[in-house]
């Protein structure tokens, strides 16, 4: 195997360790944080710049499905099919294999009541528990949803 030099690049995680990175007597470049898979890499250790490259990328897909949402034409039923299969999907991607905080879980499930309101045509002003929310988007918290890909993850068949 050959690696280029060039395009490599190096971060420490979680480490006091300065020492330099070497490769063939050459200096590895080190960065701040960089996507491996998908994704993001930062020195912390932590998912919290995961987490936030997840809620941009699941945002943009939203952005991109606003004809979809606005569409009366469009049954409620099939808007959540494809906000579950095309803007959860990019959001939840991965997140049985990382840490889960509370601070975390909230901040995804603030994106997701956001947009499962604007999907469901529901205004700011209109007061409404998350819980209603989740029931008229037939959804389920994303606490939960997280535990069961967990679980499912980790099941051994």
């Amino acid at each position: 195997m050959h690696i280029n030099i060039n395009k490599t690049k190096g971060v420490a995680v979680n480490t006091s360790n300065m020492q330099k990175l070497m490769l063939e007597e050459t200096e590895i470049e080190e960065v701040g944080s960089f996507v491996y898979l998908g994704s993001a890499v930062s020195e912390s250790g932590g998912p919290e710049k995961d987490v936030a490259s997840r809620i941009k990328k699941a945002n943009g897909v939203f952005v991109q499905l606003y004809p979809v949402w606005r569409n009366i034409n469009i049954s409620k039923e099939v808007k959540m099919r494809i906000f579950n299969t095309n803007v959860k999907s990019v959001l939840l991607y991965v997140c049985e294999t990382g840490k889960t905080t509370n601070r975390i879980t909230r901040v995804v499930q603030i994106f997701v009541n956001k947009c499962l309101k604007r999907t469901m045509n529901i205004k700011w002003t209109d007061k409404i528990t998350n819980e209603e929310l989740w029931r008229i988007a037939h959804q389920k918290s994303i606490e939960n949803q997280i535990k069961r890909r967990k679980l499912n993850w980790t099941h051994i068949t």
